[in-house]
């Protein structure tokens, strides 16, 4: 796959969304402002991630370092996902009473979150930009670890039975193509009204963003399915942000070490999602991995490890062999025995994928035979979290308040907010630089082979021939309408910005 040196956002244009960038409170979310802001950060973080992927001169990450929008970045992460744990779930209770007309507001929200933590990993991978968090690590640190105790819990509760399955993924793919029964392989597009002239903006409205079928039911299902597989990303990410920063603990404060050590007991949580694998299925007696941001199938050249397990092997032995961090670390009896559960897993493969962990193995088969080692007792004066109390605000325990405050502009949003939300997420997602960042070719909608042509149209679906094109054209259609209705609205607010800037 050639690499198309296009942009979402040029030089001026990352300045500019950088300094748009503010902290916006839990009630206003969906509105202009919140909308303007949101669609800033997720181009960011897809901008981010162009540049880390060429590698040279990483501009997103060095503007929000010279511009210090940590905190609206640690904010907005904050914020969205207070949304996804407490208001969320009052919002699908209310939906069923009122039947969303769209999931597009809902999943927004779920990539902005995705989008902010993505920032984050970015910054925290220079440790100068990971230095400039200052308190704010601990947000984060709290924030990540929460995502990993999520992963652990409902490994624990639900063995074998991922947060998020293949199923469900291969079900977008294959069922909407056959069945047209839930449509969710256009679930981000076709939620917005952009339909024909002749009807009223309401009819459009709810002509085009319910299922191919007619049903709108599915839309809660969707959007809970977009939440999990969300879960399973953001826990990832939380992985990678503190294996980061872990490795540059000198440049950040000694609160941040002594959360990872005490606090949060982190040494034993990446133990025990090792010894879970919630990133690890069996689908149809075929091994499934997790890994960016979708399942994939387990082939026979692969590595024993995924890129998510050799990274809390890392931060594990950062950690452990770090003799300021294990010096405030007690080994009782309870961790040593977690920690050994670990000796299974150091099979010949992973030794010679990773020869490193050969120390790992050394130390562990060492502490088989030791007596519990007592800790230094940690600083009695300790630094507390800046933002995590100021994101609820006044709304802590007022939740369902505010979930109908809000449940007009997630259920019955209006023509022009979905309008507004679609043309947002569509110059975030440019079809032809999101192509950069595909870990795999792309495959054929119509028979799954691999494809080297898309629609001439909307240029989203791919195929391997126009024969499997013609036979896909039914049920491509309204979404290739949709779609290429929003381009065309995408356009003209992007001509209409730059002429505003001339």
């Amino acid at each position: 796959m050639t690499s198309t040196n296009k942009n979402i956002l040029h030089p001026f244009e990352i300045e500019h969304s950088i300094e748009s960038l503010e902290c916006i409170v839990l009630e206003e979310i969906l509105s202009d402002r919140w909308v303007i802001s949101c669609g800033h950060l997720i181009q960011l973080g897809t901008q981010a991630a162009l540049e880390a992927k060429r590698g040279g001169h990483e501009q997103v990450q060095h503007t929000l370092t010279l511009h210090h929008k940590e905190v609206e970045i640690v904010w907005h992460l904050l914020t969205a996902e207070t949304w996804r744990l407490h208001l969320l779930p009052l919002l699908l209770d209310h939906s069923q009473d009122t039947i969303p007309i769209s999931s597009l507001p809902f999943i927004m929200v779920l990539h902005s979150e995705v989008a902010a933590l993505g920032l984050i990993e970015n910054l925290v991978f220079h440790e100068e930009s990971a230095a400039a968090l200052e308190g704010l690590v601990l947000d984060v640190i709290d924030y990540s670890v929460r995502q990993l105790v999520r992963l652990a819990t409902h490994a624990h509760t639900h063995p074998n039975q991922p947060l998020y399955g293949p199923d469900e993924s291969y079900h977008s793919i294959s069922t909407s193509k056959e069945n047209n029964d839930r449509g969710e392989y256009s679930k981000k597009v076709k939620d917005n009204d952009l339909g024909e002239k002749r009807e009223n903006d309401h009819q459009k409205t709810l002509k085009n963003i319910r299922n191919l079928d007619g049903s709108e039911s599915n839309i809660q299902q969707e959007v809970t399915k977009e939440e999990r597989r969300a879960g399973l990303v953001l826990g990832a990410k939380a992985v990678t942000v503190l294996h980061l920063l872990a490795g540059c603990r000198k440049h950040l404060p000694l609160c941040a070490t002594t959360r990872l050590m005490n606090t949060h007991d982190v040494p034993q949580l990446l133990a025990t999602l090792l010894y879970m694998e919630p990133w690890k299925t069996y689908h149809k007696d075929v091994v499934h991995i997790f890994e960016d941001s979708e399942w994939q199938k387990r082939t026979a050249k692969a590595p024993p490890l995924s890129h998510t397990e050799c990274q809390m092997w890392a931060t594990l032995q950062i950690l452990l062999f770090d003799s300021d961090s294990i010096n405030m670390y007690e080994i009782n009896t309870a961790r040593r025995n977690v920690l050994l559960k670990l000796r299974g897993h150091l099979d010949e493969a992973a030794l010679s994928q990773v020869p490193s962990l050969e120390h790992i193995a050394r130390w562990l088969a060492t502490l088989a035979i030791t007596a519990p080692q007592q800790a230094r007792p940690p600083p009695l004066i300790t630094t507390l979290p800046q933002l995590s109390e100021g994101v609820a605000g006044t709304w802590d325990g007022r939740w369902e308040e505010l979930s109908l405050q809000l449940a007009s502009y997630f259920l019955k949003p209006t023509t022009k907010c979905l309008q507004a939300l679609a043309s947002t997420m569509a110059a975030a997602w440019d079809l032809d630089v999101l192509e950069e960042l595909l870990p795999h070719p792309p495959i054929c909608t119509s028979c799954g082979g691999p494809a080297s042509q898309r629609c001439s149209r909307c240029h989203n679906q791919w195929y391997c021939n126009r024969k499997c094109q013609v036979k896909d054209w039914p049920q491509h259609k309204k979404l290739c309408d949709l779609l290429v209705t929003s381009h065309s609205k995408t356009d003209n607010i992007q001509e209409h910005f730059a002429s505003s800037k001339k």
